[in-house]
């Protein structure tokens, strides 16, 4: 990938992640991935459980830090290309900070622009899931870490 090109998805995976940080549903569902539908039964019960989720965190957790990693792919899937963004963010809850370690799928159709995202932290339970969302991804790709610890604070 062209450092012009790893710049612009930098630059929408950060739109992305402030959407979600200031509860702009409807710009985090423009930007988020159609194949999560799929495991929510639908277009409409998926935007409406992302749009309680984002009403249900607004104010809290108060993200302190977010770095991304160097961007893994792209990988050819489909009409579609893949690639995984590793992302670290640390977040404060009352005495509990958190730091997750999980990366972002972004994913556009081969010869456009328009990049879009799935949190993976969501599949860090199911893993498997990924394969559900995309069939076609090499069963034997490497994945970047997906992990969280919690710590209470002093």
């Amino acid at each position: 990938m062209s450092p012009e090109a790893e710049k612009a998805l930098m630059g929408r995976a950060n739109e992305y992640l402030q959407s979600a940080q200031q509860g702009d549903a409807d710009k985090f569902l423009r930007l988020t991935h159609p194949a999560l539908h799929g495991l929510f039964g639908g277009k409409e019960p998926f935007e409406a459980a992302t749009r309680a989720a984002l009403k249900a965190l607004a104010g809290k957790p108060a993200v302190t830090a977010v770095t991304f990693g160097r961007v893994l792919g792209p990988l050819l899937v489909g009409d579609e290309e893949l690639c995984f963004l590793p992302t670290s963010v640390s977040a404060r809850l009352g005495n509990q900070a958190t730091e997750t370690n999980s990366y972002y799928i972004a994913v556009r159709t081969v010869g456009s622009a328009e990049w879009r995202f799935i949190d993976a932290a969501g599949l860090r339970r199911r893993p498997e899931a990924l394969w559900q969302l995309f069939p076609g991804l090499p069963k034997d790709v490497a994945l970047p870490r997906n992990e969280v610890s919690v710590k209470t604070a002093k």
